[in-house]
C-alpha cells in the first residue's frame, strides 16, 4: 500500500501512508508484487482488497486466493472502489465481479467527491 506507484491509485484526502497497516483480524496472500486482503463482513462474505503492481499476472494470483477463501467457507466477495480506479474496476470485471451499487460523496480526492463503487461476486 505505501509504494508510490500503488499510493497515487488509492490515495484520498486526509490520510497518509502511515495510517494504512497490518490489521491482524484480515487475512493477507502476498507475493513480490504486493498483497490481497479479505476483510469479515459475516461470516460468509469478505471484503476484497488488491493492492498490487501492475503485473501480467495479478488476476490469476488474486484468483488464487479467491479460491483459498472459498475453501475457507466464503460464499460472497464486496469490494468497494473508488471511481477514478479504472485499473481496480477493470480488474473487478475481469475477475467476474459486478457492480452492485455505489454510495455518492464517499471519498474525498483532489478537494473534489467521488463515489465507492461496490463490486460484488455473484453467489
Amino acid at each position: 500500500m505505501h509504494n508510490d506507484r500503488v499510493w497515487e491509485s488509492v490515495r484520498i484526502d486526509g490520510v497518509s501512508k502511515e495510517q494504512y497497516g497490518y490489521c491482524e483480524s484480515d487475512e493477507y496472500f502476498v507475493n513480490e508484487h504486493g498483497f490481497v486482503m479479505f476483510r469479515t463482513v459475516t461470516p460468509t462474505m469478505k471484503e476484497l482488497h488488491v493492492c498490487m503492481l501492475k503485473c501480467k499476472h495479478t488476476k490469476e494470483f488474486v484468483e488464487e486466493c479467491m479460491e483459498k477463501m472459498k475453501k475457507r467457507g466464503t460464499k460472497k466477495f464486496l469490494a468497494p472502489i473508488g471511481d477514478w480506479n479504472k485499473s481496480a474496476l477493470k480488474l473487478g470485471k475481469r475477475l467476474g465481479l459486478i457492480e452492485e451499487g455505489r454510495i455518492a460523496n464517499a471519498y474525498m480526492r483532489d478537494g473534489k467527491f467521488h463515489s465507492m463503487v461496490l463490486m460484488g461476486s455473484k453467489l
